[in-house]
């Protein structure tokens, strides 16, 4: 084997070592309760959602969904775009920018997920980060997600 080919493969093999130890420690290090903000707040809303997708309580994720989302789009269609959570290997949710006007609010959201290290998978970026703008509209006392509802997170 050539020297030019041992070291490659060395280095790719170091790189996706490297990579692993730092999906573990972001998933591991740091993981203590999470502050709730406010449920009658969009922060909130779009918080209580992401928490349930990851507690995999679709139901629950479902019902923070603004109602007129909800008539359109029936739980049994909806969840199928949403169970692919218990495939991913992992992601992370963070908050930013909020906007609230008299008629709806905006909420900015900043997701990234980690792929594993494989050969494959070596040759791409193992860490993919997208932001994203959530629409809420007021539903009496509460928040009411209007998008994004559904296959958004292909990326």
């Amino acid at each position: 084997m050539k020297a030019s080919n041992r070291f490659v493969i060395i280095s790719g093999s170091a790189i996706g070592i490297l990579v692993v130890v730092a999906v573990v420690l972001v998933l591991t290090v740091g993981g203590g309760s999470t502050t709730l903000l406010p449920e009658d707040t969009p922060e909130g809303v779009v918080q209580r959602f992401f928490l349930a997708l990851e507690d995999e309580d679709y139901e629950e994720a479902y019902s923070y969904l603004h109602s007129t989302v909800r008539a359109e789009r029936s739980y049994q269609l909806w969840v199928p775009s949403m169970s692919w959570y218990q495939e991913e290997p992992a992601w992370t949710v963070t908050l930013g920018e909020s906007s609230v006007v008299s008629y709806g609010a905006t909420v900015e959201v900043t997701y990234t997920r980690f792929y594993p290290s494989t050969p494959i998978l070596d040759l791409v970026d193992p860490i993919r980060t997208r932001q994203l703008i959530f629409h809420l509209q007021q539903e009496g006392d509460s928040w009411g997600i209007i998008s994004p509802t559904g296959l958004w997170f292909l990326f």
